[in-house]
């Protein structure tokens, strides 16, 4: 058997099965939908905490988190759970402030040579590890060579050519080219470029390191299923500066933090409501209403947060364009938006959202089409005969299951049989990496700063989809190469309009994350992925 999973191959399966409780209350989503969105309009925006009293340490932390973390290794993955707890755990040479810039967090300052082909970074002094050891050179180095051998987007530091260790506390980069991108790549907290000891990574292979980082926070236990336990680190020294999105100041007030797998996302507003959880997060659009009465809840989005996606397995039989081009034409983005999201979605072709410098809207012709009568001649043409299309989804993520259930309908409506497989989500990523078992997948891709941080996608050396095109190579060459951003902007708009024109992968919809806490939480601000430095527990408030 595999693991956590249910296949359908009929609409009759999906609505007799197990989970038909589940594709029922999708269609009542569509019937609730305006008093939704007037839920959602009286959620408060939370940008910055309600401090209504003192910072305290003390106390332990219940977060209820969507999905269960496939690994807790920084690099091993981009899964959102890892990252999740991980950023509470690791931290990097240079990390993203409140504005998306890059600020120091393991460094004191970096120079950059008029050549712009070596970075010089002066470490801070007195960072110590989780075990006692204190941070030193080597322990950059050794963690950027594990890097660079073994992680997702290991592609981001190609131009880095050598590093040269000057003393205990200065460490170079020499870059074989420019690269307009390598302190983003160096910040981009996913698949975080984690500084370890040296003794944790010199010589390990993914997943067999010990969890040990000089963030606020250290690692305790994970028990599957059931928590991932940290605890404040005594030793941590707190960046000077103000707090700053993933950096600045980060006090660890809480004792403890347990974070907890609560896939279900009725199970997330129980617990919320009953006080089991101090946080939960991914609410359901349709509970909003009701949590938004209760006075001794706060709620908020944390917004923009993701898009949904679908991968493509470029290897087996959408290795033919036009049947990824049927594909792309049989979707409804609105229809599956407005059963998926809860009310917290939001139509848009870019690859990068609105809000971000790099937002571009090539391609837009090719979004949404809505036309199942182009699909079944697209189809015909490429000489699709019925075969079998395996379709992955998971439980997990509730708006991944939502969506796979209409683009299921849609699909089959013109003309393509479809195998919808429902995993958990370890079970489907674990599943992602046999390219015989998959055509589509879904997943979603959070906030990237920088557009390299894509890059991994769409290489062949590190793509996840088999995806070969040199153009996209040439694209990805110009656009980490320039020091300049219009040159840049121009590469990598040009990148999402090949990618819109190829059919690489199918963006689907933005997608705004729905939070609620306890009254007594203080402290939180909701940016780019949930994190809990910074945070305290009132319970005389």
């Amino acid at each position: 058997m595999k693991r956590g999973v249910t296949v359908y191959t009929s609409l009759t399966e999906l609505v007799t099965g197990r989970r038909a409780a589940h594709f029922a209350r999708i269609f009542l989503v569509m019937g609730l939908f305006c008093m939704i969105a007037l839920g959602i309009s009286q959620v408060s925006s939370a940008s910055t905490p309600a401090k209504t009293s003192e910072p305290r340490f003390g106390g332990v932390f219940r977060a209820a988190m969507t999905a269960n973390p496939l690994t807790l290794d920084p690099y091993a993955g981009t899964q959102i759970a890892t990252r999740e707890i991980g950023l509470h755990i690791f931290e990097s040479l240079v990390t993203y402030g409140d504005d998306s810039e890059i600020i120091p967090q393991l460094v004191e300052r970096w120079d950059i040579s008029n050549d712009g082909k070596t970075y010089t970074f002066y470490l801070r002094k007195g960072v110590l590890f989780h075990n006692g050891k204190e941070m030193k050179a080597e322990d950059v180095k050794a963690s950027i060579d594990r890097f660079k051998r073994l992680a997702a987007r290991r592609a981001e530091l190609d131009a880095l050519e050598k590093i040269e260790i000057s003393s205990d506390y200065v460490i170079k980069f020499h870059l074989s080219r420019q690269n307009g991108a390598f302190l983003a790549a160096l910040a981009n907290p996913i698949c975080q470029l984690a500084i370890l000891p040296k003794e944790a990574v010199e010589g390990r292979e993914l997943n067999k390191i010990d969890f040990i980082g000089t963030g606020p926070y250290e690692f305790v236990e994970w028990i599957p299923d059931r928590h991932v336990r940290i605890r404040r680190f005594d030793g941590y020294k707190p960046w000077g500066g103000p707090a700053s999105g993933l950096g600045g100041e980060r006090i660890a007030y809480l004792d403890e933090i347990l974070f907890v797998p609560v896939p279900e996302p009725s199970s997330r507003v129980a617990g919320l409501e009953t006080k089991e959880y101090d946080f939960a997060d991914a609410l359901p659009g349709t509970a909003i209403p009701r949590l938004s009465k209760l006075p001794n809840l706060q709620l908020t989005q944390l917004k923009p947060y993701t898009y949904v996606v679908i991968y493509i397995n470029h290897s087996l039989i959408f290795k033919d364009l036009k049947m990824r081009q049927a594909l792309q034409a049989a979707l409804n983005q609105e229809e599956i938006m407005l059963v998926a999201s809860d009310g917290a979605g939001r139509l848009d072709p870019g690859m990068y959202f609105r809000e971000q410098r790099w937002h571009s809207d090539a391609g837009k012709e090719l979004y949404d089409q809505r036309d199942p009568e182009k699909a079944r001649v697209l189809l015909k043409e490429a000489g699709y005969e019925g075969e079998p299309i395996v379709m992955i989804t998971n439980t997990d993520y509730d708006y991944m299951y939502k969506a796979a259930l209409v683009v299921y309908q849609q699909l089959k409506k013109a003309g393509m049989n479809i195998k919808l497989e429902v995993y958990d989500w370890p079970g489907a990523t674990t599943l992602r990496k046999d390219m015989s078992k998959w055509d589509l997948l879904f997943s979603s891709q959070s906030t990237r700063f920088d557009p390299t941080a894509n890059d991994f996608y769409f290489l062949p050396s590190t793509t996840i989809m088999a995806y070969d095109n040199p153009k996209a190579v040439e694209l990805i060459e110009k656009g980490r190469t320039s020091l300049d951003f219009s040159e840049r902007y121009a590469a990598y708009s040009d990148l999402q309009k090949l990618v819109y024109e190829d059919v690489a992968i199918i963006r689907l919809f933005d997608l705004n994350l729905n939070e609620g806490y306890q009254e007594y939480v203080k402290g939180y601000v909701p940016w780019v992925i949930p994190h809990f430095w910074n945070v305290w527990l009132d319970k005389n408030s």
